[in-house]
């Protein structure tokens, strides 16, 4: 349970890490600015110690969401990129009154997402979902481990059928669902010692994915993503936020995002070796080069800065969405929301399926951010809560922010209640990622997420429960409160 100084300590950092922004960035951030972005920190700060204090849910996912959305609409404001990225501005900053707004919107989006959540978790009250999935038992079953051999493969090779019509298919059976079973082993690891094969899979499946990160177009989500679920997945056991992970996946991303441009750059025009281990070497040279740079005094901390901070900004694209709707573009009226239901039709069955990027390239050739020729090659998403203003303005984003918290509510009720397993928790973890990119537009948002939610289902189905009357299934039994253990 958060302590009351505890509590003020947090405030106390929130405060002081504000000001620090504010002291360290170049920008002229206006009293507005300042206060909006103060405003999205604070609902955070708050989200995680009213969890801290309730502990209704094994994990704070809503404030992992709120802290997103901080970072997205409100630190974003301290960043370099406040120009519009649109070709018919030519290159013009955006007036501070609209990213004023833009960070208004943020708010609001956030805001009507929390009620959303609230009311479903109202309606719902305690309700746990039974989800029939593995146990935990005395041995690994054996898919958990071919799912790890599955993903090895991919992460050295790619995963296959690329550019087919079962490309989503393939990516999460090789990808998410490996996922899934790597974060499994992490959990179980806390009630029992894993086999010598089982710590040898999950070691080079961690290993292999750092690898492929670098690899395969230099992801930096798939290289920091596993140890920042890796901590999380320590919260849901040791209820405390796991400090020491989150600074080394801070210190990761601030270290190699300036690089990841460069590097791509270089691997398109054949300068990078096509080695195991040539591309995450390549880069972390290119990574020390430019940090070189900045210790010496030749490029400013800010300039080297600015590639993280206009990946995680939303501003410059809601700025632009404000100013041109519907003066410019009208109101799109949910033209492409039911792509949503389309979406969960398989492809396999459906091969002319209308692609999900459809949303993303309305808005790209519309708004002015990329020519019609160059939409098979390029993907740029504004968040769904901007979205939601392209499409019915201000009324958009609040009903957008309902839907999307109604099913952020059920997603905390069926992965990370108190009676939740151990697999619900591994298979909701893998989901979190997800729920955690507000820069997607919604049809990617939740599409994603429903169809991987519904792969795991199938995969981690048991159809007859294997009870234990000892060891550690009965370990993690005794959390459970009569009330909340899921019938099945």
């Amino acid at each position: 349970m958060q302590t009351d100084s505890g509590r003020y300590l947090l405030w106390l950092a929130g405060a002081v890490f504000l000001v620090g922004l504010s002291t360290i960035s170049s920008q002229n951030v206006t009293p507005v600015e300042f206060v909006y972005a103060g405003v999205l920190l604070a609902i955070s700060i708050q989200a995680y110690i009213s969890w801290s204090w309730k502990r209704s849910t094994r994990i704070p996912i809503w404030a992992l969401v709120c802290a997103a959305h901080f970072i997205f609409y409100g630190m974003a404001i301290f960043g370099a990129l406040r120009k519009s990225p649109s070709a018919f501005d030519h290159g013009s900053d955006l007036p501070d009154s609209v990213l004023t707004t833009a960070m208004l919107v943020g708010i609001a989006g956030l805001l009507s997402v929390g009620v959303g959540r609230m009311a479903t978790m109202h309606i719902l009250g305690s309700k746990t979902f039974g989800l029939s999935v593995l146990e935990m038992g005395a041995r690994t079953p054996a898919r958990i481990q071919t799912l790890l051999l599955l993903g090895i493969v991919a992460n050295l090779f790619g995963v296959p059928f690329f550019g087919t019509v079962v490309w989503n298919i393939s990516t999460i059976a090789f990808s998410s669902l490996p996922l899934a079973a790597f974060l499994w082993l992490v959990l179980v690891r806390r009630f029992r010692r894993l086999s010598q094969l089982d710590f040898f899979l999950a070691f080079v499946f961690l290993a292999t994915r750092v690898i492929s990160g670098a690899r395969f177009n230099a992801s930096l989500g798939t290289i920091v993503g596993p140890f920042l679920l890796m901590g999380v997945a320590d919260v849901s056991l040791k209820r405390k936020l796991p400090w020491p992970m989150i600074t080394v996946a801070a210190c990761l991303i601030f270290f190699l995002q300036p690089g990841k441009t460069t590097l791509r750059h270089e691997m398109t025009r054949g300068e990078v070796g096509v080695g195991m281990t040539d591309a995450i070497v390549r880069w972390g040279q290119v990574s020390i080069s430019g940090w070189d740079d900045v210790l010496e005094g030749r490029v400013p901390l800010d300039e080297q800065l600015s590639a993280t901070s206009s990946r995680a900004s939303l501003l410059a694209m809601t700025g632009l969405i404000l100013e041109k709707t519907p003066e410019t573009v009208p109101y799109q009226l949910g033209t492409s929301y039911p792509l949503l239901i389309k979406n969960l039709i398989p492809r396999v069955l459906w091969p002319d399926k209308p692609s999900v990027n459809v949303a993303n390239q309305f808005f790209q050739v519309e708004y002015g951010l990329t020519d019609r020729q160059d939409l098979m090659s390029v993907s740029i998403a504004c968040g769904f809560e901007a979205e939601g203003y392209m499409n019915f303005g201000w009324v958009g984003i609040l009903g957008i922010g309902l839907l999307v918290g109604s099913v952020l509510a059920i997603y905390e009720l069926a992965f990370f209640s108190r009676g939740s397993t151990l697999t619900a928790i591994a298979v909701g973890l893998a989901l979190l990622p997800g729920f955690l990119t507000i820069e997607s537009q919604l049809v990617q948002y939740l599409g994603g997420i429903l169809q991987l939610a519904f792969a795991a289902a199938i995969v981690f189905h048991q159809a007859e429960r294997e009870r234990s009357s000892h060891g550690v299934q009965g370990a993690v039994e005794t959390e459970r409160s009569p009330s909340t253990v899921a019938t099945r």
